[in-house]
């Protein structure tokens, strides 16, 4: 459907008059208001956590500078008032929807392609079919087990789960060591599941983009690189449920985004690292859109 030019033309009036309300901070910790949703909304903000909408005075798909009246970004030519995902029918700011990653332009697109052809995405991909098969292996051998004595901890995990009490995090229960009455033990499939879960940080660790990359080029391609992962997974091992097996570790928000894009800082800078469970986090996480987390490889859980 043609976006209605009218309706675009009021929101655009709308930002322009309150675009001092949103540009000038407030006395209140450098707080201003947004001009679409009047949440409070910090200067280092992007897009606004509460309701998404664009908050600076560039374009937030490609990082051009953009003025007040422009209707399009005179670079990349995407709209200043967003782009709706066809499949959640949410508003979006940057070039892949925020909540189900589908690539919103012909340049994300492109780039997906592009990724898709990358040896360290196509290695990730193996990898974290490799975790989910060894996943379905322990837990079919649950109920096919006998229990064993368990090892006791190192030295090392002690003196872990001794910092991590100290920021709130205690333990979660170690898995009983079994043996398969096939034939291989729990804890040797244990071995090879975390050496895989290694191997994924590692590779996806060096998934890095070009020097000199914009903070919005930097966003744009590790998105690319998680949604080619996921594609090249459904391709080959269709109906893999592991589309949460990548999380990214938010430097700003310090919590755990599906991807880069939920994020709603200026500032950009995190990693991928691998998630092998879930679990719920405060909802009132400052910058973060979502705020949805995961636990990944470390056996600990917030007290």
């Amino acid at each position: 459907m043609i976006p209605d030019n009218n309706i675009r033309t009021r929101e655009r009036e709308a930002v322009k008059s309150t675009t001092a309300a949103k540009t000038q901070p407030s006395d209140s910790e450098g707080e201003g208001k947004c001009p679409h949703c009047g949440a409070n909304v910090s200067a280092a903000y992007e897009i606004c956590p509460e309701c998404g909408w664009k908050l600076v005075n560039y374009c937030t798909f490609c990082g051009a500078p953009m003025n007040p009246e422009d209707m399009d970004c005179p670079e990349c030519g995407m709209p200043a008032d967003g782009v709706m995902c066809p499949t959640c029918n949410v508003r979006n700011f940057r070039p892949f929807c925020k909540q189900c990653g589908k690539p919103l332009s012909r340049a994300a697109r492109m780039a997906v392609e592009k990724a898709k052809k990358d040896p360290k995405v196509q290695e990730a991909a193996r990898l974290l079919k490799q975790i989910a098969d060894l996943q379905a292996e322990l837990q079919g051998a649950a109920g096919e087990t006998e229990e064993v004595e368990p090892a006791g901890p190192t030295e090392g995990e002690l003196r872990l789960q001794e910092l991590m009490a100290k920021v709130g995090f205690t333990a979660a229960e170690k898995p009983k060591a079994t043996k398969s009455k096939g034939g291989r033990s729990r804890e040797e499939i244990l071995a090879e599941y975390q050496k895989a879960i290694d191997d994924a940080n590692r590779v996806m660790s060096e998934m890095l983009p070009p020097a000199g990359s914009t903070p919005q080029e930097q966003r744009n391609y590790y998105t690319a690189r998680k949604v080619a992962v996921m594609e090249i997974i459904e391709e080959k091992w269709y109906g893999l449920p592991i589309q949460k097996a990548m999380g990214w570790e938010c430097n700003k928000c310090h919590v755990l985004h599906n991807t880069p894009s939920e994020c709603c800082y200026q500032e950009f800078g995190g990693e991928w690292i691998t998630c092998t469970e879930f679990a719920v986090v405060d909802k009132d996480t400052e910058g973060a859109i979502e705020n949805v987390s995961y636990v990944e490889k470390k056996v600990y859980k917030r007290s």
